[in-house]
């Protein structure tokens, strides 16, 4: 999100190139970008018409920021880094006004793309929970007060807590020695206190190493972020817990992968 503000704040689009669909390139030409906001898992690009471009990048989705070239009916990248496999899977290209371009890549077609007015965005900010960085210690206990539903499910709602993924929320009840089967109800003052201090400290360091490029994730110039270098659990499988060596495992909790610790987190 810094890097794309940087670059492309204030900037506007003059045209662009996309697979199918809906025609966003129209849509977009000749607005300039005036704003640039993360609502959860939501990238918002406000446009000088009132109007404003959504993305959800989905599983498999994200944006790119460079220069293309159309050569025997495909786009080659002139960085390195964008020429990456993982990175050639382009939906749609906006041409900028500094001679640049806004790609989307999205290998499995999952990414949505649309364009509301200011009054859909503001609906769609009431739709989900608050943001984990606006919340206090007491905000957060309050705000798991009567829930009844298992904690890593309940974690991952948009609707309860924006922004935290499957990845983050295995990491962070590692952290917090917490079974993601566990009841929210069961929970005590102290194991909710936990969740909460190690989900602002895992999420402070994902965002200074630039996400985790586990899968598919990518910055804007294409290179991979770094936090999945520090996984404590995600991804583990089989191997020792760094805490007490026993062997991470892998279940399904709310129809989702998650990986943690039968030792450190009993149930």
């Amino acid at each position: 999100m810094r890097s794309l503000r940087k670059e492309v704040l204030g900037k506007t689009f003059v045209g662009g190139w996309q697979e199918s669909g809906k025609d966003w390139v129209e849509r977009a030409k000749g607005k300039k970008v005036v704003n640039i906001e993360r609502v959860g898992k939501n990238i918002l690009l406000l446009l000088d018409d009132g109007y404003t471009m959504l993305v959800h990048l989905r599983m498999t989705g994200y944006l790119l920021l460079g220069n293309w070239k159309y050569k025997d009916n495909e786009w080659i990248a002139e960085e390195k880094d964008l020429e990456e496999r993982s990175n050639r899977f382009l939906r749609f290209i906006l041409f900028l006004d500094d001679g640049r371009s806004l790609a989307l890549s999205d290998a499995r077609k999952f990414a949505k793309v649309s364009f509301i007015s200011r009054k859909e965005e503001r609906d769609l900010r009431r739709n989900l929970g608050p943001d984990p960085f606006s919340l206090s210690k007491k905000d957060f206990l309050s705000l798991l007060k009567g829930k009844k539903r298992e904690i890593k499910p309940l974690l991952m709602d948009q609707s309860f807590l924006a922004g935290i993924g499957n990845i983050y929320a295995s990491e962070i009840l590692f952290k917090a020695k917490i079974n993601p089967k566990k009841k929210s109800y069961l929970l005590n003052e102290e194991e909710i206190e936990s969740i909460y201090c190690h989900m602002k400290d895992i999420l402070e360091k994902a965002i200074e190493l630039k996400g985790d490029s586990t899968s598919d994730y990518r910055l804007t110039d294409g290179s991979k972020g770094g936090y999945q270098e520090r996984h404590l659990v995600y991804k583990r499988e089989g191997l020792p817990c760094f805490d007490c060596h026993s062997r991470i495992k892998r279940s399904t909790v709310g129809n989702r992968g998650t990986y943690f610790c039968p030792k450190c987190q009993k149930l």
